[in-house]
C-alpha cells in the first residue's frame, strides 16, 4: 500500500465525491488509487443472556438459528460491499482511472486504516452510512500518521486553498511540505492566522511564493478559531482547507474532542488534515 491514495467507500451519499476527490488527488500526486470497503463488526446480545427465561433445548435451537441468520447476513453484506466497490471502480474507469485496486476488510475502520502502512493520503466522506459527523472521524484522524482528506457530499475540483498557519514547528513543517509538494501547483493559496503575528505570517507567505505558489496572507479575528476560518473560507470562495491536526498550539488544540465535530458541521468545504 506504499504511496497510495486510499478512498474509503460505504455506499453512502459521500461515496461518489470520495471517489472523485481521491481520483483528483491520485492524479495530482501521480500515485496509485485504491478503494477500501470495510465490514464493521457488530455486537449482538448473546443467547446465553436468556438463561432462565427459556429451556436448554430452546436455547440450543435459537443459537443454531441465529448462527444461520448471522451467516446469511454476513454473506449479503459482503456481496453488497463488493457491489459498491465494483460501482466505484466503474465510475473511476469513466474518468480515466482504469487500474484501481479493490480492498474489502472486516473490522473497525480506524484500526484498519492505521494498519494499512505507508499510504500517501486517505479520503473519507463527512457522512457515512452508520455515522454522520462525529467521533469516528476524530478517532481515524488521531490514529493516522498520514494526511486525511474529509470531503462533503458534492465534488468541486479545488481551485482556491486556505492553509491555516500558526507559526509552530509543526505548522512550519507542514508549510515546507506544501511548498515542496504538488498540492498547490496552479492553485491560489490563502495563508491565514487567527489572532497571529503579521511578521510570522509574511515569512510563511514568502516560503510559498519562493516555490512559485500564488499566495495571499490574511490575519483573522474572532473568539472562535473554527468560526474565523469558516467565515474567511466562505467569504473568499475557498474550496479546500488545509491544516495540521492536534498539537499544543491554539489552532491545533481546538481539534481535540468535540471541536473537530464542530468544524466538520460548520463547513461543507473539504478538510485536509496534515499529520
Amino acid at each position: 500500500m506504499n504511496n497510495t491514495v486510499i478512498a474509503c467507500v460505504d455506499g453512502s451519499p459521500s461515496t461518489r465525491p470520495v471517489c472523485e476527490y481521491a481520483a483528483w488527488a491520485a492524479a495530482l500526486l501521480d500515485v496509485p488509487l485504491s478503494l477500501l470497503h470495510v465490514l464493521e463488526k457488530d455486537s449482538h446480545p448473546a443467547v446465553s443472556d436468556l438463561t432462565g427465561s427459556i429451556g436448554i433445548d430452546s436455547q440450543a435451537y435459537l443459537t443454531e438459528e441465529l448462527v444461520k441468520v448471522e451467516g446469511e447476513r454476513s454473506r449479503l453484506l459482503m456481496a453488497q460491499g463488493k457491489a459498491i466497490l465494483a460501482g466505484c471502480a466503474e465510475l473511476l474507469n469513466e474518468v480515466g482511472h482504469a487500474d484501481v485496486q479493490l480492498l474489502q476488510k472486516h473490522g473497525a475502520l480506524d484500526e484498519i486504516l492505521a494498519d494499512l502502512g505507508d499510504v500517501r493520503l486517505m479520503v473519507l466522506g463527512r457522512r457515512g452510512t452508520q455515522n454522520p459527523v462525529g467521533s469516528h472521524l476524530e478517532s481515524i484522524i488521531r490514529l493516522q500518521k498520514k494526511p486525511v482528506l474529509i470531503v462533503p457530499e458534492v465534488y468541486s475540483p479545488p481551485s482556491k486553498v486556505m492553509f491555516a498557519y500558526d507559526g509552530s514547528d509543526e505548522s512550519r513543517k507542514n508549510l515546507t511540505r506544501l511548498s515542496l509538494g504538488p498540492l498547490l501547483n496552479g492553485l491560489v493559496c490563502h495563508i491565514v492566522m487567527v489572532k497571529g503575528d503579521a511578521r510570522a505570517l509574511q515569512e510563511a507567505q514568502n516560503v510559498l511564493q519562493a516555490a512559485g505558489i500564488a499566495t495571499e496572507n490574511h490575519l483573522l479575528e474572532g473568539t472562535s478559531v473554527a468560526e474565523a476560518l469558516c467565515r474567511h473560507a466562505n467569504e473568499n470562495g475557498i474550496n479546500l482547507i488545509v491544516m495540521g491536526a492536534y498539537g499544543h498550539s491554539p489552532l491545533r488544540r481546538f481539534f481535540i474532542g468535540s471541536n473537530t465535530t464542530a468544524m466538520l458541521e460548520k463547513t461543507q468545504i473539504p478538510l485536509l488534515m496534515l499529520r
